[in-house]
């Protein structure tokens, strides 16, 4: 995909409302099938004591695992070491086009490959082992790591309550994503027993803040963790219902382990679960935004995340208080107004206020949201 489309998109769908929904529904339907490629651990990773039939097929998978982000594996019977099979920070001009050439033909000769080659016991073996690692829920806390660092690592549902400013919504609103807030309740319970730091970020800590839950016009829900949890969160969110909730790693291959997304199949939404690096010198935590070097993302959307990186620290987030989103307890950041200060500026009013003469929200054309890049 060219440059020139690529900041050409953003301005399409603005003059194309519908073209909007037409290019998110194709676009789910292909990072589905991405997820389901990327994951398979026979079709997306090349053990390094491959040979014979084996090695071939993998040879035959290298279109297919470089669009997917491979990995090799190394395996001493006991443990497994995973890296990237390729590097994506040069010549990625040459090399996407051969392997989307080669992508159709590749992927049906190397899983026949692959299949043959299974029926050796000690190939088998070694995926079948590979298969539950990939399975695996263990957690390995980190809490005495944060603690040491300085972090107040105490339970949110035993805190400080975080009592809502209270401004008003349209009777009805509170129900607006149902099914996402019945997904945040099954993450909650997880991350909570797992005894993973969590709070709610961005859209979810403003709602939780203004109207004690969902923004009205919020799309999705959002959450945050410390990055060194990233392992243990994917980990424990395997846990969720599979009929109503999947788990994807959508970490940028920039910066691995940075970003987790639950699809929400009844409603189509994700949830989104980013990650914080810690600073422990400065004793800060910094959102990162895991895809700010992508081609594919509009400058608009980067210019707006960078707005989210400045440094907050600990204190402005732990240690987490209880908050309620729309009868849902929830943890939210310590000092919570300022905690969204930190990342949205001064201003932190809503930019619309309900009108309950109208029936309507009204924008307040003063807010600074209104020149934020995106808004809407």
């Amino acid at each position: 995909m060219s440059m020139a489309i690529i900041d050409i998109f953003p301005k399409i769908c603005k003059l194309f409302p519908g073209a909007t929904g037409v290019f998110l529904q194709i676009g789910m339907v292909l990072v589905s099938y991405y997820h389901t490629l990327s994951e398979n651990v026979v079709i997306n990773t090349s053990f390094e004591e491959a040979r014979g039939l084996e090695k071939f097929a993998n040879v035959l998978l290298m279109p297919t695992q470089y669009l997917c982000e491979g990995k090799t594996v190394s395996f001493n019977g006991q443990e497994f070491e995973l890296k990237q099979r390729f590097q994506y920070q040069t010549k990625k001009r040459v090399y996407s086009p051969i392997a989307i050439t080669f992508f159709t033909p590749g992927i049906l000769l190397g899983c026949t490959v692959k299949g043959i080659a299974l029926f050796n016991h000690e190939v088998k073996v070694r995926h079948i082992a590979l298969k539950a690692h990939f399975s695996s829920t263990k957690v390995l806390s980190n809490l005495k790591k944060f603690q040491a660092l300085g972090i107040d690592t105490a339970d949110w549902r035993e805190g400080e309550a975080c009592i809502p400013q209270g401004y008003k919504r349209r009777p009805g609103d509170e129900n607006n994503l149902a099914p996402d807030k019945e997904a945040l309740v099954e993450i909650s319970n997880l991350f909570s027993k797992a005894r993973i730091p969590f709070w709610v970020d961005c859209g979810t800590c403003i709602g939780a803040y203004r109207h004690g839950g969902v923004i009205p016009w919020d799309n999705d829900l959002d959450l945050s963790i410390l990055v060194d949890d990233f392992q243990n969160a994917k980990n424990v969110l395997k846990n969720l219902d599979s009929k109503k909730f999947a788990s994807q790693d959508w970490s940028s291959r920039g910066r691995p382990g940075s970003y987790i997304r639950v699809y929400v199949k009844e409603s189509q939404n994700h949830i989104d679960i980013y990650c914080n690096d810690i600073d422990p010198t400065k004793k800060t935590i910094t959102y990162i935004v895991a895809h700010l070097n992508s081609n594919f993302m509009a400058e608009d959307w980067k210019e707006r995340e960078r707005t989210q990186m400045s440094p907050i620290p600990f204190d402005v987030v732990f240690p987490l208080k209880k908050g309620i989103f729309d009868g849902i307890e929830v943890p939210v950041p310590n000092k919570t107004a300022r905690f969204i200060q930190y990342k949205y500026g001064p201003n932190i009013n809503p930019p619309r206020i309900y009108d309950e003469e109208t029936g309507k929200y009204e924008k307040d054309l003063t807010h600074p949201y209104w020149n934020v890049p995106l808004a809407h």
